[in-house]
């Protein structure tokens, strides 16, 4: 067993992923502490590549490196599979293009775990987001955003956390930002491979904040502060991106058995969407929200049932 298993999906970002794990190269204060780094790979890293990491986590005390390549693509599936393959106690997920400026980082998250042994899961925050006022006015009134740090909003989405480069003090939450997260391994026993958790996978990382709070709480550490090298637009098209948007929501509610207003809540916000990236003449983006607004319309839709019952 180790004290701390790292997980990084990746898919041909060699660059970033080189900064990433060069970033956790140089934590310190990590004495006894024993720490796996995995890689779950969607696409192809050569050899001579895995040495020179293999050589960055030499640095630390105790820290081994593996290399899982996968054969079906997808980030759900790599949060899913990692599971069955690491060994630590707590599983601290990063996007590979986050890095830490901060050598105490991992250190931080121990002490926080090690403070309340009701926690279920830790959560880090991105630097540099924000939003204005009217911006936040906006998110609210479209349902992307709640006014509490913490809280979803009414569709499920995280535009929450936004408010979070504000706080100062540890909060309780309902969903982390999957750039910058980690759970007790145990608190995500009931995570499935679901099938429409496909490709870009919107909302993976609330999935998974919502199957480990049934084991403990959730936290939010202000001081678990990451640079997120985050591309500009997803590699997936727009168009599915949109879709999935709706669809992935569409299932979180059904697995947070959320009363009627929710899915209200949820066809308003990607209404607002698809009208948006209309005026942006984005119009890939608009026929991918009008398919998934139409999914949720659908009467007769009984696809995955048996993955909603417990």
């Amino acid at each position: 067993m180790h004290d701390l298993s790292i997980v990084i999906p990746t898919r041909n970002r060699i660059s970033d992923l080189t900064l990433c794990i060069e970033s956790i190269g140089a934590q310190s204060r990590l004495e006894n502490v024993s720490i796996e780094l995995l890689i779950v790979d969607d696409g192809e890293i050569e050899e001579r590549v895995l040495e020179y990491f293999r050589e960055v986590l030499g640095r630390l005390p105790d820290a081994s490196l593996r290399y899982y390549r996968k054969t079906k693509p997808g980030v759900w599936l790599s949060r899913y599979e990692a599971l069955g393959l690491i060994e630590g106690e707590i599983l601290l997920s990063f996007d590979d293009d986050a890095e830490l400026d901060d050598p105490l980082y991992i250190r931080r998250l121990l002490d926080t775990y090690a403070s309340d042994p009701s926690i279920a899961g830790v959560g880090g925050i991105a630097k540099g987001l924000s939003s204005s006022k009217s911006g936040k006015l906006l998110g609210r009134l479209t349902c992307q955003m709640s006014a509490s740090p913490g809280r979803l909003s009414a569709s499920t989405l995280a535009g929450s956390l936004l408010l979070w480069g504000e706080t100062e003090n540890i909060f309780e939450t309902d969903f982390f930002h999957g750039c910058n997260m980690s759970f007790r391994s145990s608190a995500l026993r009931d995570m499935k491979p679901y099938p429409w958790m496909t490709s870009y996978a919107v909302a993976d990382d609330i999935y998974m904040c919502h199957l480990a709070s049934r084991y403990g709480k959730l936290v939010i550490n202000p001081e678990l502060k990451i640079m997120h090298h985050e591309s500009p637009s997803s590699r997936d098209k727009a168009g599915r991106v949109a879709r999935a948007t709706a669809v992935n929501h569409y299932y979180l509610l059904n697995l947070r058995k959320a009363p009627v207003k929710n899915y209200a809540a949820l066809l308003w916000t990607l209404s607002y969407l698809a009208i948006k990236s209309t005026l942006k003449r984005n119009f890939n983006a608009v026929s991918g929200y009008a398919s998934g607004i139409l999914f949720i319309l659908n009467p007769r839709k009984n696809k995955y049932r048996e993955f909603m019952l417990d």
